[in-house]
């Protein structure tokens, strides 16, 4: 990549390697890198009904000693109608916010395999309910201005194959092509002022590079929960003292709480600064005893991958983070980070 190169360069020596006790795990795992797969059947909440809290988890951890889920899942065919909810009497004023048309118009995002995106009557989740739009639901166009109600995200008048009506536009994505977006250079250069910011740990510049109110997912180890993090939580994500829920270590089955600097700096500095390949709207790991999966409704989001592959005498010394960037009114963001590494 542009410019990443000369990032690279001059990030920090390889830190130590691993304990002995990988070397010696290592000849369990093979030699073949595995490959991504898409989607995952993990479960979380109706993408329709609650607002994913700032800075939260969203999802439940699995049980370490599980073996790891299958590579695909079916989709159910959703109903195009559902019956309807009351509608609310009463409620929060919406503010009117304008939202530009996407050419090649919109899909859902970071919906459950096994979950709907609700189309409602009215913007705000207690409104009726009319239509039900798959997790890969696609060829989605809004058809005016937003609204913002208090306390609550952005809603957007759509049309779509489950009819007309508002949707909650956080579970959406501007659609774009993977030779549109890696033959943009507005993404090389995102990404370069991404990498230059985590080395500086400066909150302020990340919160000029994610959408304030679309916010931040990260994810330590694909099957551990997100957390969401948006606004000033961004700003003071390398400072802030808060403990989050980041899942469970593998292996152990001890639980992971601690601060963003506690849990995934380290990683972000072993494994992103010191990045040696960078690759386009592809996953690149390397030998692993568990699987390489894109977290359920993140599918629909084009990414980098940048992997730091293991030196030649310890092949399970390797570590990958999955940037995903999304297109939103007119310019990239960044949207999520997802760490993988090898797993016993």
């Amino acid at each position: 990549m542009r410019n990443l190169t000369q990032t690279i360069t001059r990030r920090r020596a390889l830190a130590r390697f691993l304990p002995a006790l990988i070397a010696l795990l290592a000849a369990c795992g093979g030699n073949a890198p595995p490959e991504l797969i898409i989607p995952t059947p993990a479960v979380t909440a109706e993408a329709g009904r609650t607002a994913t809290p700032t800075a939260t988890s969203v999802a439940n951890p699995p049980t370490p000693t599980v073996a790891a889920p299958p590579a695909t899942s079916t989709l159910p065919a959703p109903p195009t109608v559902a019956p309807p909810l009351p509608t609310p009497t009463t409620g929060p004023l919406p503010t009117a916010t304008a939202v530009s048309t996407a050419p090649d118009g919109y899909q859902v995002a970071f919906v459950a395999a096994n979950d709907v995106l609700n189309v409602r009557r009215q913007p705000g989740a207690n409104a009726a309910v009319v239509g039900r739009l798959a997790p890969d639901a696609t060829g989605i166009q809004i058809t005016g201005e937003g609204q913002t109600l208090f306390g609550s995200n952005l809603w957007v008048p759509v049309e779509s194959d489950a009819g007309e009506g508002w949707v909650n536009s956080r579970f959406l994505t501007e659609t774009i092509s993977r030779e549109m977006f890696c033959s943009d250079p507005a993404v090389e250069e995102l990404l370069d002022q991404f990498v230059e910011a985590v080395e500086e740990e400066d909150g302020k510049r990340i919160l000029e590079l994610v959408h304030p109110d679309r916010g931040l997912r990260v994810r330590v180890s694909w099957w551990n929960p997100e957390v969401l993090f948006r606004g000033q939580d961004i700003q003071t994500i390398f400072r802030a003292e808060k403990k989050y829920d980041w899942g469970v270590a593998d292996g152990s089955g001890e639980p992971l709480s601690g601060s963003f600097s506690e849990i995934v700096m380290p990683h972000l500095e072993r494994d992103l600064l010191e990045v040696g390949e960078w690759r386009c709207d592809e996953g690149q790991f390397g030998p692993t005893a568990g699987s390489t999966i894109l977290p359920e409704g993140y599918e629909q989001v084009r990414f980098y991958s940048a992997h730091r592959p293991a030196p030649a005498d310890v092949e399970m010394d390797w570590g990958t983070w999955l940037i995903g960037v999304e297109h939103w009114e007119g310019r990239y963001y960044v949207s999520y980070l997802v760490h993988y590494r090898w797993e016993i």
